[in-house]
């Protein structure tokens, strides 16, 4: 028996080699995808083109100003005298924001009075018009309340904050949206490696009429499944080490958790995605239809309703519930409480749970399935 599967195995990891289409999906689209999104994705929003149109050129406005440009968040765009050429700069992309200091700015803030200051925002990108309003919000604020402190302290008082805020910020205390991301590509991955690679190399097998050979010859239900899905399990396995290696030197994340819980929730969803491959071999005759079927059944779910990238909270309550059946949900959430957070297990044993019977339930359902042309 142990022959048997040996040579199973052996063939099929020859057949990898031989299919690039197989290969790339295994090797070079994790390794694309992890540092794609890990270096080139981002949501934080930062560098925001700034365009200034200072009608008032005093020195209080220079130095409003100034209080946008000395930061990460602001990149000048240009200096404009009217308000027609910001306005083009922002109808060609060129600025995502025009910030208009009307004439008096100077004169109104020697006066103690209150100025009005305009920003117009390009709002084609809701997330970063949002963030863009925020950041200039704060900022023209924060000027504010220098000039009042200033103010104060001219007449011999002192400005006294009723609230004085102090936020503390934990497990992610740079706010890097990649030690967001990198966790849910795991989940985005081993889907590669586990699901559409074992459903492609099952149905190639009916394709090229190889498996009437295997139904004939001695080799048993039980060592088919084994010998078959051996590689793509060992090749899902090393896809996840790789994948938590290169998130711990390259993006500062390490495993804060129990490692022991975690390689129990990766085989697991490992086994599943392995399960869900061989029901999709069931269903599809063709390689086609089963790289559609896939990517429809796996990767669009796994990317837009496990809270990959959209945090599952800010969906609709139809998409909410929709989300019970998407199993990255589940690793995802086990994921980030192990690798970011050092939660205990209390915490999160719900969704590990998720993952184990979304392991037993498509193992289950696709032995019986593809024992019955076996």
């Amino acid at each position: 028996m142990p022959t048997r599967i040996l040579a199973i195995a052996r063939k099929e990891f020859y057949q990898i080699w031989r299919d690039k289409r197989s290969l790339s999906l295994l090797l070079f689209v994790p390794a694309f995808m992890l540092f794609a999104f890990g270096f080139a994705l981002s949501l934080d929003v930062t560098h925001v083109q700034l365009a200034i149109v200072d009608r008032d050129r005093t020195d209080d406005s220079r130095n409003f100003v100034q209080t946008f440009l000395h930061t990460d968040y602001f990149d000048l765009a240009g200096e404009f005298s009217t308000i027609a050429e910001a306005e083009r700069l922002i109808e060609r992309g060129d600025a995502d924001v025009v910030l208009i200091v009307p004439i008096g700015f100077g004169k109104k803030i020697l006066a103690k009075e209150s100025v009005d200051v305009q920003a117009l925002v390009d709002g084609d990108n809701s997330n970063s018009a949002t963030a863009a309003a925020s950041y200039v919000e704060f900022f023209a604020q924060n000027y504010s309340s220098l000039i009042r402190a200033k103010t104060l302290a001219q007449r011999g008082a002192t400005l006294v904050q009723p609230i004085e805020y102090r936020p503390r910020i934990w497990f992610n205390p740079e706010l890097k949206s990649s030690k967001f991301l990198v966790p849910g590509l795991m989940g985005f991955t081993l889907i590669v490696a586990s699901v559409i690679s074992t459903a492609l190399a099952v149905v190639r097998e009916k394709e090229r009429g190889t498996m009437e050979q295997l139904i004939v010859s001695p080799v048993s239900s039980a060592e088919f499944l084994i010998g078959k899905l051996a590689p793509y399990a060992l090749t899902a396995c090393g896809m996840a080490v790789f994948i938590i290696v290169s998130g711990w030197l390259f993006f500062d994340i390490p495993v804060k958790g129990n490692p022991f819980i975690l390689s129990a929730a990766l085989f697991f969803f490992i086994i599943g995605g392995l399960g869900m491959g061989l029901m999709i071999s069931t269903i599809a005759q063709t390689q086609e239809a089963a790289f559609f079927i896939a990517i429809t059944a796996t990767l669009l779910p796994t990317q837009i309703l496990s809270g990959f990238i959209i945090p599952i909270e800010n969906m609709p309550l139809p998409l909410q519930v929709v989300t019970t059946i998407v199993p990255a949900k589940y690793l995802l959430a086990v994921l980030r409480d192990v690798l970011l957070k050092d939660a205990p297990f209390l915490a999160y044993w719900q969704s590990f749970m998720g993952v184990v019977i979304f392991a037993a339930l498509t193992m289950t359902v696709a032995i019986k399935r593809l024992g019955k042309t076996l």
